[in-house]
């Protein structure tokens, strides 16, 4: 099996699983924040140093977005203030760029806007958002390389001539 196929298969195959595990668990996990952190990891490269700027991304997105967000309904802020907020964490996800764990800044601005999402749209109707998006996007990413593994065991190996 080529390649991509095999990375299609393997995919389709966990892709199921992580389904099934975040929505048929007493976690509720966020499917799609899974699969946000899933896209990263390709994204960031792949293999084990995409795992790792992933998962570091995503939650440095998710820290600048906890921190914009309390410090908003500390000040008893307005949409201004928010706003401010938001820029200054933006500005911080890009500088923490120069740390090489922290560098995929895509990662950073995938895990704020998911962190935000869930939270914001969880209000009330679960408890403990902010660590179910942590939760979903670590498994995420996990999965992202799990699915790379599975697709380079089932790859058909070229052969060789003469053999």
């Amino acid at each position: 099996m080529d390649v991509l196929v095999a990375l299609g298969v393997s995919i389709g195959i966990l892709i199921a699983a992580w389904t099934y595990i975040a929505l048929g668990t007493a976690a509720a996990l966020p499917v799609w924040a899974g699969i946000v952190a899933w896209g990263c990891f390709f994204a960031a490269g792949g293999k084990t140093t995409g795992l790792t700027k992933t998962i570091a991304s995503n939650i440095s997105g998710v820290f600048w977005a906890f921190v914009a967000l309390y410090l908003n309904a500390s000040l008893h802020g307005s949409v201004g203030v928010l706003s401010l907020l938001v820029g200054v964490a933006a500005l911080f996800m890009v500088l923490q760029s120069k740390i090489p764990a922290l560098s995929f800044i895509p990662g950073a601005f995938l895990g704020a806007a998911t962190a935000v999402s869930v939270v914001v749209g969880a209000e009330g109707k679960f408890p403990h958002p902010w660590a179910r998006t942590v939760v979903a996007l670590i498994l995420g990413a996990v999965f992202g390389y799990l699915s790379e593994m599975l697709a380079g065991a089932i790859a058909r190996k070229p052969r060789r001539a003469g053999l």
